[in-house]
C-alpha cells in the first residue's frame, strides 16, 4: 500500500512517515499511485478542497486537524475522516487498518461487455484486454463515482497543463479501445457512461446516507465538548476520542491497547454475569443505557448515559457518553 503526506510541517511528515514505514507502506512517487493520503489541513484552500473531493474516488483521505475551525471546514465539505495534530502512533495505525478493511473496489462495471480492473490496469471489452497507462488509470479512478467531474478538476488531479490535455487523454483512450465510454456535458465536465452504476461491494446511496449520519454525529461532538465517544469496528475497540482519553487518563487507555485481551468494557462497573449482556445492550442501535465507569484517579466512578449508533455497511458502532 502506497502513501503520501501533504504538509508544510517537516516534524509532522517525519512522524507520519516513520509510522507508515513500520506498517511496510511505501511512499508514492507518482500521485496516481497513492492509496492512502494524509493531509495537513493547513495546506488546504478552496481549490484544494474541490480537488480532494474527487480524489476520494481513487484513494483513502485522512486529514490532520489543528483546531475546531479545521474540523468545521472538513465537515462542511463532506470529509469525516480526521485525526488531531497530536495523534498517537496507534491512532494512525488504526486508521490504516480501517482503510484496509473498507478500501474501495478495484473493478468498475460499465455494462455487460466492458469492465475496468483498476488494480491490474486493464480494461476488458468483449473478451479482449487493453492495457491502461498509469495516467489513464488515474482518470478512471477520478471518474469512478459515476458523477460528472469538471475538466478543471481533472486537469488538477491528472497533473496536466491544460484542458486540452484532458481532452487529448480521453480521445487517446477512445482510439485505443474503439469505444466511447465517456459522457461530456458543457459546464459539467466528464463522467463514465455506466448503464447501471455499480461497483463491487458498494452501494452509493447507503454510503452517502451513512456519511451524512457520520457528519451529523461528529458535528455533535464538535459543538459539545462534554460529549465523549468510543468507536468500535466489527465490535472491536477502534478509537477512544481525545476528550475521553484525557478524562480517563492516557495510561489507562494505553493499557487497553497493550493488553493482549484488553477490553474497553472492563472500565465499566458490572458483575461478571452481566458483562456479555451489557455488551449486547450497548451494541444495540440507538440504545440509551446508564453506566458507571471507573475513575482511577479518585477511586470513584463517572456516571454516564450511553447512546449507541450503528453503521451497518461499515459494521461500525459509535458509543457516545454524556
Amino acid at each position: 500500500m502506497n502513501f503520501k503526506v501533504v504538509s508544510f510541517n517537516d516534524s509532522l511528515k517525519l512522524k507520519a512517515i516513520s509510522i507508515f514505514n513500520i506498517l511496510n507502506m511505501k511512499e508514492a512517487i507518482h500521485i496516481q499511485d497513492v492509496d492512502f493520503l494524509l493531509i495537513d489541513t493547513e495546506t488546504i484552500d478552496d481549490n484544494a478542497i474541490e480537488s480532494y473531493k474527487n480524489r476520494e474516488a481513487s484513494c483513502f483521505l485522512l486529514f490532520v486537524v489543528n483546531n475546531d475551525e479545521d474540523i468545521k471546514k472538513l465537515l462542511k465539505n463532506g470529509f469525516s475522516n480526521y485525526i488531531q495534530y497530536s495523534f498517537s502512533s496507534e491512532e494512525l495505525k488504526s486508521w490504516c487498518k480501517f482503510f484496509q478493511k473498507t478500501k474501495k473496489t478495484e473493478i468498475i462495471h460499465l455494462n455487460q461487455e466492458i469492465n475496468i480492473n483498476l488494480k491490474k490496469s486493464e480494461i476488458f471489452i468483449d473478451n479482449q484486454i487493453y492495457i491502461l497507462t498509469k495516467q489513464e488509470i488515474l482518470l478512471f479512478k477520478s471518474l469512478s463515482k459515476g458523477e460528472f467531474v469538471s475538466t478543471k478538476n481533472l486537469k488538477s488531479l491528472l497533473k496536466l497543463n491544460s484542458d486540452t490535455s484532458v481532452r487529448t487523454l480521453i480521445n487517446r483512450i477512445k482510439k485505443k479501445i474503439k469505444f466511447d465510454i465517456f459522457i461530456q456535458k458543457r459546464n459539467h465536465g466528464y463522467k463514465l457512461n455506466i448503464d447501471n452504476f455499480e461497483k463491487e461491494n458498494n452501494n452509493s446511496e447507503l454510503y452517502i446516507k451513512e456519511l451524512e449520519e457520520q457528519n451529523t454525529l461528529i458535528q455533535k461532538i464538535v459543538d459539545n465538548s462534554s460529549v465523549y465517544i468510543v468507536t468500535f469496528i466489527h465490535k472491536q475497540l477502534f478509537c477512544i476520542n481525545k476528550a475521553f482519553r484525557d478524562l480517563l487518563g492516557n495510561e489507562v487507555v494505553k493499557e487497553l491497547w497493550d493488553e493482549e485481551n484488553g477490553d474497553f468494557f472492563q472500565l465499566i462497573k458490572h458483575s461478571s454475569k452481566n458483562k456479555e449482556q451489557l455488551k449486547k445492550e450497548l451494541f444495540n442501535k440507538k440504545t440509551i443505557t446508564e453506566v458507571k465507569i471507573y475513575d482511577f484517579k479518585s477511586d470513584g466512578f463517572y456516571d454516564f448515559k450511553v447512546e449507541t449508533y450503528f453503521f451497518k455497511k461499515l459494521d461500525k458502532h459509535l458509543l457516545i457518553f454524556s
